[in-house]
């Protein structure tokens, strides 16, 4: 299974922030609207390490101000960190999470491909037979390295569609139930294909559907969901995923946009959490995330899960728990169990529709067992008929 990132590229973002109310949001705003400033007076994430799983990163930038180191490379190209192209999306993702947590540490891990690099494929193109087998194992790898290396929270903006190519991987929900049995708080995105009216097909999302990930929605400055977030019932909370200001490879900063970023941002609030207080389970530090969230009170929504994520709140919410063991959530595939109160059982296409190109396969798959379930009830009703005459007929 590959991974593609799940930020939408800064062209493509500005492109659409042009054209949408995200455009008039303030440079900086994601910050006072997870209410970090007042969080900072609690909490800065001191000794608290997040992995961030994603396509390496480069620690001589401004933005990561010294607090950031190079893990291993698990698609095992250590050569491709001396070239331009490496390490774009996971540097901004970097950012974002010290944004948060300015004294935090970050690890960075590369499991991703940067859309400039030559070995990069599409995401068609990776649907096909015979991928790269380094790649498939990535991901899993990163998270028990990550465990292993003594990170606090693993921060994950990528994902796959789940689909007849793109499964579900034991391997993977193995990996992040490893994580969870350690105390490490795991945080992954949405994803970014959830506008059908531009075809998209809002699918399952993984890592984000595995029992016990914080399943991060994309806000916009009114809290509402960004177009592109895609909705299911096992989103938790969601995070400022418009117009966000981030490292950029080539020199300062640049507004991207995606739920890759609110991945990152949220991850930066667990660190806050993690590093005041050390001893919550991972299951506690969500459901304070959850709890404190700005649409709480109203109930679970599938689009933005329980609103967005609230700092200062959830900090103050941490400092009343009593410390739990840390404890797994259901594992089977399909269960949609995550920690909490999380999963309400809605239906994961809920309010988004489904792809045309899955309602045309669907037709043509099930076309022909429709005729025959249909023939059969025909034929049963016809019986039934046939035998309530024969019953009631003369002795």
């Amino acid at each position: 299974m590959r991974y593609r990132p799940t930020i939408v590229p800064v062209l493509t973002g500005l492109l659409l922030l042009a054209s949408s109310p995200a455009a008039s949001a303030a440079e900086g705003w994601e910050l006072p609207a997870l209410s970090v400033p007042a969080a900072h007076d609690v909490s800065k994430g001191e000794g608290v390490t997040v992995a961030v799983v994603d396509t390496g990163i480069r620690t001589d930038h401004p933005a990561l101000r010294g607090r950031a180191t190079e893990g291993p490379d698990f698609l095992g190209g250590k050569s491709d960190r001396d070239e331009p192209w490496y390490g774009k999306h996971g540097t901004s993702m970097a950012s974002s999470v010290l944004d948060v947590a300015p004294e935090a540490e970050v690890l960075g891990l590369r499991t991703l491909r940067d859309e400039k690099d030559p070995q990069y494929q599409t995401w068609e193109e990776s649907l096909k037979e015979g991928g790269d087998p380094e790649e498939a194992a990535a991901l899993h790898q990163a998270i028990r390295h990550a465990v292993k290396a003594g990170a606090d929270v693993v921060s994950m903006s990528l994902g796959s569609a789940d689909g007849a190519f793109s499964p579900y991987s034991e391997s993977e929900a193995r990996a992040v139930q490893y994580a969870l049995s350690k105390g490490v708080v795991v945080v992954a995105s949405a994803g970014n294909a959830g506008d059908v009216s531009r075809g998209d097909g809002n699918e399952v999302h993984y890592p984000a559907a595995y029992p016990g990930v914080v399943a991060v929605a994309a806000a916009t400055p009114d809290g509402s969901r960004a177009v592109f977030s895609q909705v299911h019932s096992y989103n938790d909370v969601a995070a400022p995923g418009v117009q966000i200001h981030s490292a950029d490879i080539a020199g300062g900063r640049s507004p991207v946009q995606g739920t890759s970023s609110a991945t990152a941002l949220t991850s930066g609030v667990a660190a806050l959490i993690v590093a005041k207080y050390p001893d919550l389970a991972p299951r506690q530090v969500e459901e304070v995330l959850q709890r404190t969230a700005s649409t709480a009170e109203q109930g679970h929504d599938p689009r933005t899960g329980y609103g967005t994520v609230d700092a200062a709140a959830a900090l103050q919410a941490a400092a009343k728990l009593t410390p739990e063991k840390p404890a797994l959530p259901v594992t089977e595939k399909g269960a949609g169990v995550h920690f909490g109160p999380g999963d309400d059982g809605t239906p994961p296409r809920t309010e988004v529709g489904r792809n045309p190109e899955d309602t045309t396969a669907a037709a043509v798959i099930g076309g022909p067992g429709l005729v025959a379930v249909v023939i059969g009830v025909l034929l049963a009703v016809s019986g039934a008929r046939a035998r309530r005459r024969t019953s009631s007929g003369p002795g």
